[in-house]
């Protein structure tokens, strides 16, 4: 069984932007087989920006590289994957 490299996960930018949909859907699915009611539309619509603009800051930075750069992409040779 492979297993997840979370450090390379959570530092990509797709990575969030899918996840804070997904978590806000979540809750709203939950909250509704309870009764009550969530509109967080412009919430998600803030979130997805404020990291869009925290990962953008931290590119810059050099902290971490956007995967649809050219020129950047996954190291080969780790966790079994063959070199071309």
């Amino acid at each position: 069984m492979k297993t997840i490299d979370w450090a390379s996960r959570v530092s990509n930018k797709t990575f969030w932007v899918a996840m804070i949909p997904a978590v806000i859907l979540l809750a709203q699915q939950v909250a509704g087989i309870f009764g009550i009611t969530l509109d967080l539309g412009t919430l998600q619509d803030q979130l997805v920006s404020l990291v869009g603009t925290v990962f953008a800051v931290l590119a810059i930075l050099g902290i971490v590289a956007d995967p649809t750069t050219p020129g950047v992409r996954d190291i080969k040779g780790e966790q079994g994957q063959e070199e071309e």
